[in-house]
């Protein structure tokens, strides 16, 4: 009886060590499980989104990795602009990358022009967003695309009643607080390439240039139309061919950080003479091939970077 009395009275004496123990382990497991969500949401597609919530950045610029393709999403605050929409493999990827950064509408979409490493996902884009406001080239008719990637584009578009606006140089308007230069084409030429939508878009103290598949003929077209072409940031022509980005061209740019889209293919892209080039203004390179999805983010003074794969 003693004995049990005595057991008794040992077994509510340890009950609060026990708790003790437990709460202590508990609480190391829910450490561990908040560090392991923590991992998961830095996959592909969730790291920028946090990222956005919490930064004071107001502009995002995303160039999608789709090989040797373009495609590039851009976000301030409530606006939503689109350049070019990749190529037709792998499907889905421009729609889904969207639907991920929870656009609904897409203020400004851009073709640079209508090869299919830059319209290949586009039909796909008209029929899933509300547009409001599509550019493009005017493309001379003898050079006029035949492709059925084209003709799909064509057919969305006039589905949904949406009207191209052709731009050519000298054109400005503004989405929110971005001013948008049409810088090129300046004249008609006899391929697409050089027939690409060359433009500026600034923010504050920052600037961007997008220049499509623009070779060296329309470079010039634009250096000769005293286009003010100094960019902190390049989007660097025809994926780091050999046929653009001339060395005259880039010494009006001087950009500080150039973006290659490009992926492992037989062309062996970007060039190196190119990279060469790039190195004597740029002070980083930076590759989707390399990288993955490049995200630059910025405040309208300072451009930061982080990329996906």
């Amino acid at each position: 009886m003693k004995y049990f009395k005595k057991l008794k009275f040992n077994y509510w004496y340890i009950i609060p060590i026990i708790l003790c123990f437990a709460f202590i382990f508990n609480n190391s497991l829910l450490k561990d499980f908040s560090w392991n969500r923590l991992i998961e949401s830095s996959d592909v597609g969730n790291n920028s989104e946090i990222n956005q919530k919490n930064s004071e950045d107001n502009m995002y610029l995303h160039f999608l990795d789709v090989g040797k393709a373009d495609c590039c999403y851009i976000k301030y605050k409530d606006k939503n602009i689109l350049i070019d929409a990749a190529d037709k493999e792998p499907t889905n990827v421009v729609t889904e990358y969207l639907g991920r950064q929870g656009v609904k509408k897409l203020d400004l979409v851009v073709v640079s022009h209508p090869h299919r490493d830059h319209i290949g996902q586009m039909k796909d884009v008209i029929e899933k967003f509300e547009i409001d406001k599509f550019i493009a080239a005017r493309v001379p008719k003898n050079i006029t695309p035949t492709s059925l990637t084209y003709e799909k584009m064509l057919k969305a578009l006039k589905k949904k009643n949406i009207k191209v606006k052709y731009v050519k140089s000298g054109e400005n308007f503004n989405i929110g607080d971005i001013k948008i230069e049409i810088l090129g084409p300046v004249n008609p030429h006899e391929n697409l390439n050089s027939n690409s939508v060359v433009m500026k878009i600034k923010y504050n103290n920052v600037s961007f240039l997008f220049t499509g598949d623009a070779e060296k003929v329309e470079e010039e077209d634009i250096i000769n139309s005293n286009a003010d072409l100094k960019a902190t940031v390049l989007k660097v022509g025809h994926h780091g061919s050999k046929t653009s980005s001339s060395y005259n061209f880039l010494s009006k740019v001087k950009p500080k950080y150039a973006v290659i889209s490009v992926g492992p293919d037989k062309s062996n892209l970007p060039k190196e003479i190119i990279l060469k080039r790039l190195d004597k203004f740029c002070d980083k390179i930076y590759r989707t091939d390399e990288r993955g999805t490049i995200i630059l983010s910025t405040d309208g003074n300072d451009i930061k970077m982080k990329s996906e794969k």
